[in-house]
């Protein structure tokens, strides 16, 4: 992922249809930026972290980049070195108060997430949050999802943290930075007007090409495109559990509640029942989600939960590559309580129901007839959307209006909520020699979704980082507590089938070498 930026070389480049979409599709009540809370050992000097990240901010070109727009949409927005910028501008110190508990760390810290990132800006922000409980430091990240996904994310802390409390030196840039020139408003537009027709013509060259010397090519391809319409039809006109956090368009508030459990007892789980460790994370997280409407009286038999879950589909070669490379599947589970292994087992047979239909392969194909799609056409439909999805939120809110049993809500399509787990690292990382404690993934929401979830492998642990819109979901709290709850009942089937601690038994498995 890193590359050296020292000199005077042009990095400027223009966003790929899928990051771009993120652009299009933010809002002022859906803001489109990932990021993570590391919860840091300590005291983190925060002069010493500026020092630190400029250092390592040539490592990370794009990092310096803004967005630089074309008139009139003709084209996607370039990426281009901002001429004033200084990572100073993008760190922020926050000292709480001596006390602060937890949870009120945690509604300070989403009071500054979900504000939008600045677009005359490189898109990113560092917020230190010092005097955290134990007198440890928290390090928040933004960072827009044009820029990363989660797996590319997960490569930018990598560069930015250590895997040693006491690393080597990074090698310093060859040359002293010095920005690009800024395009010019006609620059931008006469290169947007020839890289459309350029892509046009190769489009068409390449299409004739392939028909006459690969026609089984062009076959498969309709085959695949045949099977995402298909899904997509499906997902559209699926009737799902019409869920609270799911009501009505959501407001810019977020609120938070996280939870880890050991990476071991997943593995042991899957051992014990079959299935991945993904399928074990979705029937915890959809057992909770039942168990939370179930609670709150809403009518959940017969009903399905839909949930959409990011699939990385980066080749080999592009593993550490920045920018999105993403498509989805949308596996389906009761919305009412159910026993866990029956639950783990009807997750595992949808998911591998999914993957033998090479559903998310075929929306990966779909997603590319996006390039042909006029970026005008893109940009204003979704500024309509964008700002009547803002205007349903703030009279929403302005009505003090709240989700209840019997009472209105927008019909129940697609998903339900998001589920997106990434690969972290599995050994303890460290910023200028403080240890990483914890490391809490966060999601964005936005349009009727009110509760998402990201989840992170992270020194041997699985995070998850439950998002909600407090409207919606008043108590998150009590959504982490069922996830709880649910795993804990799944692990504790597992150590009765095998008579042994859960621990116990991947300690045996890995020592036998699996």
């Amino acid at each position: 992922m890193a590359e050296d930026n020292s000199g005077a070389q042009d990095f400027s480049y223009r966003l790929s249809t899928q990051d771009a979409t993120f652009i299009y599709a933010e809002s002022q009540s859906g803001p489109l930026h990932i990021g993570s809370i590391g919860v840091f050992e300590n005291r983190v000097d925060f002069n010493s972290l500026i020092a630190h990240l400029e250092e390592r901010i040539h490592l990370v070109p794009r990092y310096r980049q803004r967005l630089a727009e074309v008139p009139f949409n003709l084209a996607h927005a370039m990426m281009e070195d901002d001429p004033k910028f200084a990572v100073a501008n993008h760190c922020y110190r926050h000292e709480l108060s001596q006390g602060t508990t937890e949870q009120e760390a945690l509604a300070q810290i989403m009071s500054e997430f979900q504000v939008p990132l600045d677009r005359k800006r490189p898109l990113w922000e560092l917020h230190s949050y010092e005097n955290m409980p134990g007198g440890n430091t928290a390090l928040m990240w933004k960072v827009h999802h044009c820029l990363v996904d989660g797996v590319s994310g997960v490569e930018l802390l990598k560069v930015m943290y250590d895997f040693r409390a006491e690393p080597e030196p990074v090698p310093p840039p060859q040359k002293p930075w010095q920005p690009s020139r800024p395009s010019s408003l006609m620059r931008r537009l006469a290169e947007a007007m020839r890289d459309q027709m350029r892509g046009a013509v190769d489009n068409a060259v390449r299409t004739f090409v392939e028909a006459a010397e690969e026609p089984t090519n062009v076959i498969d391809r309709m085959r695949t495109l045949g099977e995402a319409t298909r899904v997509m039809t499906q997902l559209a006109t699926r009737r799902i559990m019409p869920a609270p956090w799911n009501g009505v368009p959501v407001t810019q508030d977020r609120a938070l509640a996280w939870s880890k459990q050991s990476f071991a007892d997943f593995r042991a789980i899957r051992s014990a029942f079959g299935g991945s460790v993904n399928d074990v994370v979705l029937a915890m997280l959809t057992e909770g989600a039942a168990r939370y409407l179930d609670h709150h009286g809403y009518k959940v038999a017969g009903q399905q939960l839909c949930v959409g879950c990011p699939v990385n589909v980066r080749h080999k070669e592009e593993q550490k590559s920045l920018g999105n490379r993403v498509s989805m599947m949308f596996p389906t589970a009761p919305a009412e309580p159910i026993d866990m292994v029956e639950r783990l087992k009807t997750i595992n047979e949808a998911t591998e129901r999914i993957k033998a239909a090479g559903s998310a392969q075929a929306l990966e194909s779909l997603l590319t007839l996006g390039d042909n799609f006029p970026p005008a056409l893109m940009g204003m439909s979704s500024r309509i959307a964008t700002g009547a999805l803002d205007a349903a939120g703030a009279f929403a809110k302005m009505m003090r209006w709240v989700p209840r049993p019997g009472g209105f809500a927008l019909p129940a399509a697609g998903i339900n909520f998001i589920a997106t787990n990434v690969p972290g690292v599995q050994v303890p990382q460290y910023l200028n020699g403080h240890l990483c404690l914890d490391m809490i993934p966060l999601v964005p929401l936005g349009a009727t979704l009110g509760y998402g979830v990201a989840i992170l492998s992270y020194n041997r642990y699985l995070y998850f980082g439950m998002m909600a819109e407090p409207r919606v979901m008043p108590d998150v709290d009590l959504m982490k507590r069922y996830v709880d709850e649910a795993f804990a009942e799944l692990k504790h089937r597992c150590e009765e089938q095998l008579g042994e601690s859960v621990a116990e038994t991947y300690s045996s498995y890995a020592r036998a070498g699996g």
